[in-house]
């Protein structure tokens, strides 16, 4: 049996964050050594509880294709108590569907999965290659260095983002400063309510002119479409928001680092543009941009691959280290933008995988084709180790990218 102090857990480690020194692509080091040992291992919570966190790949995809493992937070389990557990019966916020199991799940994603379609996202390809061509025109009339994070990898998808969910340009800045507060881990509890406050406020606005004029929008088509209350809409909206900028804004940055300092592989993909598809996927795999998570909780006492599971026992997946099992991938640990298709879970797995990838890799697709074809010598401004890193974010990312060409 797990038990749920870390006292009489002294093999559990806390989670680690650290980057090995001089390796900013590779996961943290215990990954890899828990991994070894076995590919679900004992984990101390900052609060001092015990959980389990999973590094293996196969373990990984069983926990997030198990209905055993609810993606209800602890304390927030509705709409029944799970026997044994300490989880309550308080209701989640209306339309926060990442965090809800079936059915309430189930019948968000429906509503939203057909404006994610491969068909639907095609059709998106030509504005987005505008709004890329926009921002790349913009660098190219200074004389550089610019931080491309600044200047191309978060107002990219800030752009994409907002015009899909119809949020008006003025509150986009606003809008992204307040979510980095939610996904640094060095927030506080009182800049975490403040922020939500603020949010709340502009999405509230934005919600109600939808109501008044609904355009051809996600969120004005919900209004017309769906019964939906103000409130599942506020969650719905909070959720795609987040979800659109953080990742691909981060991997946006990190796999333009990571393909400038890999030169072998850029000539390459430079020789060869129809190998994008498969650098975007290599990329995806060998960064895993969010680094915490995702985070389940066991409804039920259960064994699971040798292991006695408790009720309200919490399960943290790690990406980075499953992406990087050598039992999944050959050489794992070697970015080679040839390998071809991969089981990599970059998106997740199960029920929750992310419902935006195909929109997600589209972006990415032209963000790096369009940036390295407009500037053929883009290059580091900076030595690399004077680069930062987000390692105290739930995405790992880089502060900032210095660039010029």
């Amino acid at each position: 049996m797990v038990h749920s102090q870390a006292a009489e857990n002294p093999s559990a480690q806390p989670f680690p964050t650290a980057r090995p020194a001089g390796c900013p692509f590779d996961p943290p080091a215990p990954f890899a050594r828990a991994r070894a040992e076995c590919p679900i291992t004992p984990l101390r919570y900052p609060d001092g509880h015990v959980g389990q966190l999973v590094t293996g790949l196969e373990t990984a995809r069983s926990v997030l294709a198990d209905t055993r493992f609810s993606s209800l937070p602890a304390g927030k389990r509705s709409p029944v108590k799970v026997p044994g557990s300490e989880l309550s019966t308080d209701a989640l916020p209306a339309g926060m569907f990442v965090n809800m199991d079936p059915p309430e799940h189930t019948r968000y994603r429906r509503l939203l999965s057909k404006h994610f379609t491969i068909r639907r996202v095609r059709e998106l390809r030509p504005r987005i290659q505008e709004l890329t061509d926009r921002l790349l025109d913009e660098m190219a009339s200074t004389s550089g260095p610019v931080d491309l994070v600044q200047a191309f990898a978060k107002p990219l998808p800030t752009l994409v983002t907002s015009e899909l969910l119809g949020l008006p340009e003025a509150d986009r800045a606003e809008f992204g400063r307040h979510v980095d507060v939610l996904f640094s881990l060095s927030t506080t509890g009182e800049e975490m309510q403040q922020s939500m406050a603020i949010l709340g406020g502009m999405l509230h606005a934005l919600i109600a002119a939808a109501r008044k004029n609904a355009g051809p929008d996600i969120l004005g088509r919900l209004t017309v479409e769906t019964d939906l209350t103000d409130e599942e809409l506020l969650g719905i909206t909070i959720v795609l928001l987040i979800a659109g900028l953080e990742t691909t804004t981060n991997m946006l940055a990190l796999g333009t680092y990571a393909l400038l300092r890999h030169p072998e592989q850029l000539a390459a993909l430079r020789a060869d543009w129809s190998l994008m598809d498969d650098a975007v996927e290599e990329l995806l795999r060998y960064l895993s941009v969010v680094q915490i998570g995702p985070i389940r909780v066991a409804a039920e006492d259960f064994e699971f691959e040798g292991r006695s599971i408790r009720a309200g026992q919490v399960v943290t997946v790690s990406l980075p280290a499953a992406n990087r099992d050598p039992l999944g991938f050959e050489d794992p640990d070697t970015f080679d933008i040839r390998r071809g298709p991969s089981r990599h879970m970059a998106f997740g797995n199960g029920p929750h995988q992310c419902m935006g990838h195909h929109l997600a890799r589209l972006e990415l697709a032209i963000g790096y084709e369009s940036l390295l074809r407009r500037f053929p010598r883009l290059e580091l401004a900076v030595p690399p180790q004077e680069i930062g890193t987000r390692e105290m974010m739930v995405t790992y990312g880089v502060l900032e990218l210095p660039v010029r060409w």
